[in-house]
């Protein structure tokens, strides 16, 4: 039994086709094919079979899906952890933010951060929407974000409020919207988010003292 075999057997039981599953992996069909029928042989039980044309599990094989979910949780939260530990080592930390962010917030709060610190830190930056933003910082892929709040993430997140921005409005010359000579005037409140959840690196956790401070 191999990693491989959780994986596919997974998506064998969200497909219930071999032709969708193997598609979605990557993979030849008869590879997959035969990686579950190596995987029955060494369980010695059929953890499948063939209902009006679908893929079904049988008693064993919904047993193996609930352990096979919890084995590749716990695999990628170690891959999460260990990439986190290599950025932590190499100084960088990634950032996911808003457009607005990247040409104004950051690079004067990072150039200031920098004239601080005797190490030398790669920023990455991952220009994106908010939720995605927090999507990632929830998952581990993100150090921290700045983006705005998030309601689905508030009991998961840590949002520290940094500042307020105008929203603008641009429109090709010409259009029905320039027409319109008066809008309503919208602000949005920016902020810092992070998981306190996680084990964040030191150049991380001083970051967000220096931003927050």
């Amino acid at each position: 039994m191999n990693l491989n075999q959780f994986y596919y057997f997974n998506e064998l039981a969200k497909q219930h086709q071999f032709s969708k599953a193997a598609k979605h992996l990557n993979i030849s069909q008869p590879s997959l094919s035969n990686s579950i029928k190596s995987l029955e042989k060494e369980l010695d039980c059929n953890l499948i079979e063939r209902k009006n044309g679908r893929i079904e599990l049988t008693k064993y094989g919904q047993i193996f899906l609930e352990t096979s979910e919890s084995v590749i949780s716990v695999f990628e939260k170690i891959k999460r952890d260990i990439k986190k530990a290599k950025r932590g080592e190499n100084n960088t930390i990634e950032i996911g933010c808003i457009p607005t962010a990247t040409n104004t917030f950051l690079p004067q709060v990072l150039s200031l951060f920098n004239k601080q610190n005797s190490k030398s830190i790669h920023y990455i930056y991952h220009p994106n929407i908010s939720d995605y933003i927090c999507l990632e910082v929830y998952n581990g892929n993100y150090d921290i974000g700045i983006c705005e709040s998030v309601d689905k993430y508030k009991n998961d997140l840590t949002f520290y409020s940094l500042y307020t921005e105008d929203t603008t409005v641009t429109t090709k010359k010409g259009s029905l919207l320039a027409s319109k000579t008066k809008f309503s005037k919208n602000t949005r409140t920016i902020y810092l988010v992070y998981n306190p959840k996680l084990v964040l690196s030191k150049p991380v956790l001083n970051l967000i003292d220096f931003i927050t401070k």
